[in-house]
């Protein structure tokens, strides 16, 4: 158990990646991890290997649909925003738990962009957090309300990136 736990923010490219860092650095050092993934739902090697090789348990609140946001309509929008909350509820819960060291929260902060959530709701939950536990959420922008809460925040972005130049996501590298 922590005797302190912070509330961290990553925002921008590579923040999935930093994430997954602090799950396997947590897993080396005995802690104990809770997975929440939003606004993603295609597999990839870092949950595969997660699911298949560790206690983590994985939660994901987007199994509707393998659409963008942008490409859903109001009905699978409507859905994934009863998933969301789901996922919402669920850190809620989480948060106050006696066996958690670290909540990995992926993407929330795009659901806060896309209307699918309330900004204040997730602040109250980390307001309220235990104090031992660990909190990581990430997304591409957080709010001045947000980052106020935030004991750390990093954003991480390209200066070059092959995907500029039209490389498409490869398994195992990029997803």
């Amino acid at each position: 158990m922590l005797e302190k736990g912070y509330i961290h923010i990553y925002k921008g490219k590579g923040k999935t990646t930093i994430l997954n860092g602090m799950v396997v650095r947590a897993l080396g050092n005995k802690l104990n991890v809770s997975y929440l993934r939003f606004l993603k739902n295609c597999p990839s090697g870092e949950i595969a290997f997660f699911k298949n090789n560790t206690k983590v348990k994985i939660e994901s609140f987007y199994e509707s649909s393998q659409k963008f946001f942008w490409e859903m309509d109001e009905k699978e929008q409507a859905i994934l925003k009863q998933e969301t909350n789901e996922g919402l509820q669920r850190l809620a819960i989480l948060s106050q738990s006696d066996s958690i060291d670290l909540i990995v929260v992926d993407e929330i902060l795009g659901c806060i962009q896309n209307n699918l959530i309330k900004e204040q709701d997730l602040i109250k939950i980390l307001k309220n957090k235990k104090p031992n536990i660990e909190i990581a959420i990430s997304g591409r922008y957080a709010s001045f309300a947000l980052e106020q809460v935030a004991d750390l925040i990093s954003e991480v972005k390209p200066i070059k990136h092959y995907f500029e130049q039209g490389q498409i996501a490869r398994e195992g590298i990029d997803y």
